[in-house]
Parts: C-alpha cells; sequence; structure tokens
C-alpha cells in the first residue's frame, strides 16, 4: 500500500504515459484497482510450483475485469475494447502496473510472470516502455530478476525492433519466458534465437499427454531438448493429477494450472498448492514401482536369455545354438554381434519362419553396418558381463517400436557385444 500512496496522479501520468481518464486506487483492503474507459480492472495471481523444491516458486499476473455494470469481461474481450495502438499500449501498460504494485502489496515471493502484449513489446522504445518498466519496478523495490516476462511466439520478428526489446529487458535484470510453445507454428529455431530463460509449453501438451501413449512418450524427449538448448521448462494447463504426474515424469522444471491453485486476489493458496505437490509425489512414486516391476517382469526374460547367449559363445557355441533360446520368446525379433568399434559381424539372426519387418532400409550387406553410436553398444562397452537395456524406440531394421538387450563378453580374448531387438507392446 505504501507504494501506491507514494505515487501520486502526476507521477502515474509520466510513467503511463496514458490519457487522464486511466487512474489507480487502492481500497480499503489494500487491494489495487485500475480503471481504463469504462473498466475496473484488478489483479489475480496463480500460483507456480516446482515438483522438486516442493514449493511455490513464483505466480503469474492475470487480469481481471469488470464493466461498467460490474459484470466481469473476459481479457480477450478486454483487449477488444482497445480501439487503436495507444489504447492497447496502455491497458497493456497498466495491467504491469497493477500486478507488480499488488505483488508488491500482498508480499509475495518468488518470481512474478507477466505477460505482454506483442504490439507493447514490439514498440518498447518507441512508447518509452524502456523508462516506464524500470522506473516501476524501482518505485516497487522490486528486483528485476524476479520478473520473467512472456512473450508468444507471435512477436518473434526479424527486426531491429524486436532484438531492442529483448536486449533492454535482459540490460535491466529481467527473465524472458518463450509462452505458448508447442501451439501454432512453434518450432526450435525460436528457441534458439531467442535463448529464453523458461519455455512455457502448451496446455495441450498436458491433454495429448494424457490421453495418448505415443504423446506421453515423447514429451520427455522435448523436455530434454530444451534443457539443452539451455531453458527451464513450465507445463502449463494442467488441471488432474495424472497430467501433473505426466509433468513430473517428463522431468519439467514448473508446472502450471488449476490442479495446483486458481488465480486469487490474494494468492493464499500456497498450503493447497504444496498438498498437491505431495499428492502428485505420492502417487508418482506407486507408479514408478508398478512401472518398474512390470517393465522388469517384461523384460526378465529377455536379459536371462541373452545372459545365456553370451555365456554360450563364450564357450565356443555356434551362435545358432547360443541365441535359439532368446529366439524363440515372443516378441524377439533378431540377434546380431558387434565387434568393439560397433562393426556388425554376423548376419541378422532371426527365428526361422518368423515374419520380421523390413523397415525402412536399403538392401545392404549387414556386414557393413555400424552399430557404435546406439545406446545398446556404448552401454554395454562400459559395463563388461551386465545385460543393458534400452528404452523403447523406433528401430531403423523393422520400423516398428522395440527395445535392444545387449551385452559384452569376450571370444578368444576379442570383446564382442551380442544385442537382441524385441517388439515392444
Amino acid at each position: 500500500m505504501q507504494v501506491i500512496e507514494s505515487l501520486d496522479p502526476g507521477q502515474i501520468d509520466r510513467l503511463f504515459r496514458i490519457p487522464d481518464a486511466t487512474r489507480s486506487t487502492v481500497c480499503a483492503d489494500g487491494r489495487i484497482t485500475g480503471h481504463w474507459e469504462a473498466h475496473r480492472l484488478h489483479s489475480a495471481f496463480q500460483p507456480i510450483v516446482s515438483f522438486s523444491h516442493r514449493a511455490v516458486v513464483g505466480h503469474e499476473g492475470l487480469v481481471r475485469a469488470d464493466d461498467a455494470n460490474g459484470m466481469p469481461v473476459s481479457p480477450p474481450t478486454l483487449l477488444r475494447q482497445a480501439n487503436d495502438a495507444g489504447a492497447l499500449i496502455s491497458l497493456d501498460r497498466l495491467c504491469r502496473y497493477l500486478h507488480i504494485n499488488q505483488a508488491t502489496a500482498l508480499g509475495l515471493s518468488g518470481y512474478l510472470f507477466l505477460n505482454m502484449h506483442p504490439l507493447a513489446f514490439a514498440h518498447m522504445e518507441a512508447t518509452d516502455s524502456r523508462s516506464f518498466l524500470r522506473e516501476l519496478l524501482a518505485q516497487c523495490a522490486m528486483p528485476p530478476g524476479r520478473v520473467v516476462i512472456e512473450i508468444t511466439e507471435d512477436v518473434l520478428q526479424d527486426d531491429s525492433a524486436f532484438e531492442s526489446s529483448v536486449n533492454y529487458l535482459r540490460e535491466i535484470g529481467c527473465r524472458i519466458a518463450l509462452d505458448d510453445f508447442g501451439a501454432g507454428h512453434s518450432n526450435f529455431d525460436r528457441v534458439w534465437r531467442l535463448r529464453p530463460e523458461i519455455v512455457k509449453l502448451d496446455r495441450d501438451f498436458a491433454v495429448r499427454a494424457e490421453q495418448s501413449e505415443d504423446a506421453r512418450r515423447l514429451l520427455p524427449q522435448i523436455v530434454e531438448l530444451l534443457h539443452e538448448a539451455g531453458s527451464l521448462v513450465l507445463l502449463e494447463g494442467i488441471e488432474t493429477e495424472e497430467q501433473a504426474r505426466i509433468a513430473m515424469w517428463a522431468d519439467v522444471d514448473f508446472a502450471q494450472g488449476y490442479f495446483f491453485g486458481r488465480p486469487e486476489r490474494d494468492a493464499a493458496g500456497h498450503d493447497r498448492a504444496v498438498a498437491a505437490i505431495d499428492a502428485v509425489w505420492a502417487s508418482y512414486d506407486a507408479e514408478q514401482a508398478d512401472r518398474n516391476g512390470h517393465f522388469r517382469k517384461s523384460v526378465g526374460a529377455y536379459v536371462n536369455a541373452i545372459g545365456h547367449a553370451a555365456t554360450l559363445l563364450g564357450d565356443r557355441r555356434p551362435i545358432d545354438q547360443a541365441i535359439e533360446l532368446f529366439l524363440s520368446l515372443d516378441g524377439a525379433m533378431r540377434c546380431y554381434l558387434l565387434d568393439d568399434k560397433g562393426f556388425q559381424v554376423s548376419r541378422n539372426l532371426a527365428m526361422s519362419g518368423n515374419a520380421v519387418p523390413a523397415g525402412f532400409q536399403p538392401e545392404v550387406d549387414s556386414a557393413r553396418s555400424r552399430w557404435s553410436h546406439r545406446p545398446y553398444f556404448r552401454r554395454a562397452m562400459e559395463a563388461p558381463g551386465r545385460v543393458c537395456i534400452t528404452r523403447p524406440y523406433l528401430c531403423i531394421s523393422s520400423a516398428v517400436l522395440c527395445l535392444t538387450v545387449s551385452i559384452s563378453f569376450r571370444i578368444d580374448g576379442q570383446l564382442r557385444v551380442l544385442c537382441g531387438d524385441v517388439a515392444w507392446r
């Protein structure tokens, strides 16, 4: 409240560069209300959580509005009321002003995520947004490093104005989040160009991953790529415990959605959010135990059979005889032997009569093949005598989802790696 009272109307007008009709008032309960055109605006804050820290680590500021009759107006409808660029930029600034001041008055800790309209972002310098944001943060004594400006992908342009806005935000110490990644025409080129500290995955990822095993399997790979690009990952739109568990399993850094808390004026749902996190951890632990048990049961026979085959080969048994047990197992597709450089030194061996999909590959001599870049070769070489198991992947030799069990062993002093592909259902 003291923050607001320290700004007289003249200062507010100077910060905003907006029409005189716009004012900000403080209610008796300390809530801050903005007035724009015929609308009354206030802030709501939705928690952003970290599974690892078991805590609320920030909030996203969201505008809520009522019309002259006291009826709620949705944010998209509110934005459509701005009939020119000046009005739109004024509305955008008023929202950020309200969020920063209200967060300060409430004593919110952690990061404050703020949306910025593409037009306001693209014209930060021309519309004096530079001094506005810097002075506003200074007036509220809010460290710029706590502020995360969310930029939607439609603002990413190949022009100097965009680069200037990005550079300015980083110069004053604010962080940048790329919002709604995965919606529309998202691609990793935008991530590499912008280098955002955080990428917010569109809620469609949560919905699809809950409905589709393929999407669930793909999500961790997307998260891993974003991590390797230097960005933390936030999955938004999480509404169910299963979606939250999938997010945890995919190794996202932060999560946001109704499951953890709805936007509230006083952001008082910290305990509820932490309770939701703990519920996800309990569910995750139970699922992982069940998943691990099921996986071990599913692959146990293949692990034993490939280990047995390696023992027989080490005793100089013929390869066709050594792998007979493995190939007799349901789902076993083929076996093949590699040398210590990853070159294939045997043909692809399958049980007689088994129909193995052809895959997408040229007709080549398998003796020319080299697989040293594959995880099943590298892991077997790192752990001689121990059976290694890959996670499911699309096999180039059959074009089906499979996993590979492998083991390195010695024949006449030479190191070899025996591999067996298993169709994964």
